[in-house]
């Protein structure tokens, strides 16, 4: 199934193939992204067949911008950003404006938390497995309110603790001393 090794140096060859219009940039990213980016649209989309057209649209829209695209940091969170943002706005055609919002608050908490955590392509894979995915949410849901609100404004708002502690009146060890209690249940929940 693709390669297993340096993640680095496979985004490196990807955006240097790609920025060269060089046509191995499918072959090696279907190779090594493709079943990845379509198990984590359908989580979103909750249909295969519309989540690898969404895939593809989204490879097909990267290649048409090859000549000028910017990619800073790493190309598979890029491309996994580039699909959220495509399955988000299919989302915002098909379902009224409230649900979509508590979808889309579910699925960024996921998605940051999985960012953070630097996971490896077996470990996303396994994540988005239905089962997973739903021991992943349970734990988040039973966070108690304060922690799961500090998580939120630090791996949503992206605010540091500094400002996270300033806004809800509390001090910096709190907020670190929750922030440390949920990832450690999120990281449990996503191991079982």
């Amino acid at each position: 199934m693709g390669r297993k090794g340096d993640h680095n140096s496979l985004d490196e060859e990807l955006v240097s193939l790609l920025k060269s219009g060089d046509d191995r940039f499918f072959e090696l990213l279907f190779e090594n992204y493709y079943s990845s980016l379509c198990s984590y649209a359908t989580v979103f989309v909750k249909s295969h067949d519309l989540s690898e057209d969404i895939v593809q649209e989204t490879i097909i829209n990267i290649w048409e911008q090859h000549e000028t695209i910017e990619i800073t940091g790493s190309f598979r969170s890029y491309f996994f950003r580039c699909v959220h943002n495509n399955c988000v706005n299919n989302l915002r055609k098909t379902e009224s404006y409230k649900k979509l919002q508590d979808r889309f608050a579910k699925q960024v908490i996921q998605q940051q938390e999985i960012a953070s955590m630097n996971a490896d392509p077996e470990a996303l894979e396994n994540l988005f497995r239905e089962d997973t995915e739903k021991k992943y949410m349970d734990a988040l849901n039973s966070l108690p309110a304060q922690c799961r609100k500090i998580f939120l404004m630090s791996r949503f708002d992206c605010l540091d603790y500094e400002h996270i502690a300033e806004n809800l009146n509390i001090s910096v060890n709190t907020v670190k001393t929750q922030m440390k209690r949920a990832l450690a249940k999120l990281r449990d929940a996503i191991k079982k």
